[in-house]
Formats: structure tokens, C-alpha cells, sequence
């Protein structure tokens, strides 16, 4: 075969200049592009309320997902143990990591959404019991971690966030007659999470044996809240076969026993925005404003609130004050 040199610098032309198009090509993509979920893009927190908590006292977690990077990213709009998208590790010296597994799994769709710069998804859940039972189910220091799980995508688009360290410690021995593993103390564990169920008798037994002997315990003001909750909405009791309606007299008397300033955010605002559907209800349109006015201060713009206010109003759409928050209508 004769070799051709003007053949083959011809060859090598066009190669460079295939190379360079592909690399402008590149280039020009990339401002586009969106950043892919598993870079330096995505920031997770997670923070548990306090660093010092009692034996048996609920623990809601709160984790943001956070666009630090320059592009869009697309993420799982939600964030919860139950849908997989969050994981949450806990370790302590008397216990190896093991993993919170809610007591269900939802089938619900991953929703994705496009995150910009500086845009965040932020979730709120309960972590202290699960089908592990209790989470902190002792005494002592713990470790926490969250870590963000895409659903379908490699280990390598986890996000995992610093660990939160929290102290457990025995308030008087009240936690411990609930960690017992006796079905009223799981009873009651599921009604404080529930913060419903009518058919949880023994659970309910054991709370309102708490609030009269323990009615100063932090777990008290949990109890009262939960008693409160349950009775300010319709239940429809499977065990016997009948709806229980709402009582939001009884409702409204847990609530003032509450002292809501040792509860998490998230449950006071819980408690304001049930007060304001029964107030409503019982045709006491100037107090439920009172109350909704106060669940506004809480949330204060906080996006991870924002869920329990639609789920409100659709309970009561009464609740739909405009941006004043005007009397509601009659």
C-alpha cells in the first residue's frame, strides 16, 4: 500500500476539527445542563429540636435539602422515612447504628421538583418510635444522621448530613413505665404519634395515669396534646364499628392544659390550628382568629410549616383567611 502523507494530514485535520465541534458543543450544553443529584450540588441538614431530651419524650426531625451549587437540580419533593427518600441512622454506646423504619411505607409517587440556586425542600417527621419500637429507648447519648436516598439512583447520589447528638436522661422515672414493652406502653407510644386512635384503650389508660401522677413531666404536655388532637376530629372506631364525632368542647380543655412552649414548634402549631377548626365550630369566630393568628407568628414564613396549613384548611376551609387573616366567614 503507498503511503499518502497529504492523505493522512487530512485525516488528522478533520480529526481536530471534530474533536474542537464536539468540545464547543459541550460548552454550550453545559449552561444549560442541570447538575447531577449526587455532586457537591446538594447540602443536607438535620436538626432535632434540642440537644437534651427525656425518656419517652416524641423527637421530631426536621431536614432540609439544599441547592448550593450554581445549576437547577432535580431532588424528591418528599422528604420522609416513609416514602424512602430520607433515611435516618441513630447509634449510641449502648447500641450499634441501626436504621428508623417507620411503622408503614407509602406507596406515593417520587415526586421530583427543580431545585435553583439557594432553593431548598424541607420536611418535618416524627422519629421516636417506629416499627423498631422506641427510638431512644434508653437513657444515655445518641447519634443522629439523615441521609437523602433519590429513589432508582446509585449510592453514589446519597447525600448524608452531619450527625446531631442528643443526651436522653430519665425524667423521675416516668419514661421507663412506658418503655416497659408491655402492649399499653406501645399502645400509648402509637397514640403519641398518632395523636389519634380511639381504639387504643390501654395507651390511653396509661397517659391519663401519667397526667395525674406526673402532671409537671414533659411527657404530660405530649399527652394533653395528643388527647386534645384526637378529640377534635371524627374517628371512626373499626374495633366497634362506629364513627365517634368530634367533641371540641373536651378538645379545647386538653389544649388549655397544654404549656405549648415546651413542645416542638411543629406541634404548636398543631395545636393553634386545630383550636382555631373547633373554635370555628362552636361559632367563636374572634377566638379562632386569635389562634390562627398565633399559628401564623409560629410559622413566621418557614416553608416546612406550610403543609400543615393546607391539610387545615382542607379539614376546615372555614381556615382560609386572606393574607390579613380577617374573620373568618360565618
Amino acid at each position: 500500500m503507498q503511503y499518502d502523507p497529504v492523505a493522512r494530514r487530512s485525516r488528522k485535520v478533520f480529526l481536530v476539527c471534530m474533536v474542537a465541534l464536539l468540545f464547543l458543543a459541550a460548552r454550550a450544553h453545559d449552561g444549560l445542563a442541570q447538575e447531577p443529584p449526587g455532586s457537591a450540588a446538594l447540602e443536607l441538614t438535620l436538626d432535632l429540636g434540642k440537644a437534651d431530651l427525656s425518656l419517652g419524650e416524641p423527637v421530631y426531625a426536621t431536614v432540609h435539602l439544599v441547592n448550593v451549587g450554581p445549576k437547577p437540580v432535580e431532588v424528591v419533593k418528599l422528604l420522609d422515612p416513609q416514602t424512602g427518600a430520607i433515611q435516618i441512622d441513630v447509634s449510641s454506646s449502648t447500641r450499634p447504628r441501626f436504621v428508623f423504619l417507620p411503622l408503614f411505607y407509602t406507596d406515593a409517587v417520587h415526586t421530583q421538583t427543580t431545585l435553583t440556586p439557594g432553593e431548598a425542600v424541607v420536611a418535618v417527621f416524627p422519629v421516636f418510635y417506629g416499627a423498631l419500637g422506641w427510638t431512644f429507648d434508653r437513657p444515655g447519648a445518641y447519634r443522629v444522621t439523615a441521609e437523602y436516598r433519590p429513589s432508582g439512583g446509585p449510592q453514589t447520589d446519597r447525600i448524608r448530613s452531619r450527625a446531631a447528638d442528643v443526651t436522653v436522661a430519665d425524667e423521675s422515672g416516668v419514661g421507663a413505665s412506658f418503655l416497659t414493652g408491655s402492649s399499653a406502653g406501645e399502645e400509648a407510644a402509637k397514640f403519641l404519634l398518632w395523636q389519634r386512635g380511639d381504639q387504643l384503650q390501654a395507651g390511653q389508660a396509661l397517659l391519663t395515669a401519667l397526667l395525674t401522677q406526673h402532671p409537671e413531666s414533659r411527657l404530660a404536655d405530649y399527652a394533653l396534646l395528643a388527647f386534645g388532637r384526637n378529640l377534635s376530629r371524627s374517628f371512626r372506631n373499626y374495633a366497634v364499628g362506629k364513627v365517634r364525632e368530634a367533641d371540641c368542647e373536651s378538645a379545647l380543655s386538653y389544649f388549655q392544659r397544654v404549656r405549648s412552649d415546651r413542645l416542638p414548634v411543629f406541634l404548636q402549631i398543631q395545636q393553634r390550628l386545630d383550636e382555631a377548626r373547633c373554635l370555628i365550630k362552636l361559632s367563636r369566630p374572634a377566638e379562632a382568629r386569635a389562634s390562627m393568628e398565633r399559628a401564623e407568628r409560629l410559622r413566621s414564613g418557614r416553608p416546612e410549616f406550610h403543609l400543615l396549613f393546607q391539610q387545615a384548611i382542607r379539614l376546615e376551609p372555614a381556615l382560609g383567611f386572606d393574607s390579613d387573616i380577617n374573620t373568618p366567614p360565618h
